[in-house]
């Protein structure tokens, strides 16, 4: 029995550096995208192009219209720097999957602007790993003002 024994303990320390190896790199794409939300928190358009890929998109559906408009990530990184601090979006329950240098991540949030609730929705995030890190490539979201969460 010493070999199943000496197979098992193989096959758990594999399993132990799977495990961790996963929960890293799940650790690094919630990292930037927290970059994201943090970055607004401090109205610092720089530390939230710093996870943007080049070319980034946003797709927004408002308030469950089935029509989808494409925003510009430029329009949006300037109205982080402009808006002071105000800006607060609290995400939760993040659920991701993650394959090599492809993650993909459902995003709930709550919006407050100024301290008052705004909105809330899900926040569909991909990311690409390259050679600097993880790099958000598209944001599609989701917005209502009924029923949200407070966070």
């Amino acid at each position: 029995m010493p070999g199943l024994r000496i197979g098992i303990a193989v096959l758990l320390g594999a399993w132990a550096m799977a495990t961790t190896a996963a929960e890293t790199e799940e650790r690094e794409v919630l990292d930037a995208i927290e970059q994201v939300f943090e970055g607004m928190r401090q109205a610092d358009s720089a530390m939230v192009r710093e996870v943007f890929a080049p070319d980034a998109r946003f797709m927004v559906l408002q308030g469950g219209s089935p029509v989808i408009e494409v925003r510009s990530p430029e329009r949006w990184l300037d109205a982080i720097d402009s808006s002071g601090g105000k800006w607060d979006e609290q995400i939760y329950d993040v659920e991701m999957r993650v394959d090599g240098a492809m993650a993909s991540a459902w995003v709930p949030y709550t919006f407050y602007r100024d301290g008052a609730l705004s909105h809330c929705g899900v926040n569909s995030i991909e990311l690409l790993r390259d050679t600097e890190g993880w790099k958000v490539t598209q944001i599609s979201d989701t917005r209502y003002r009924e029923d949200c969460p407070e966070r």
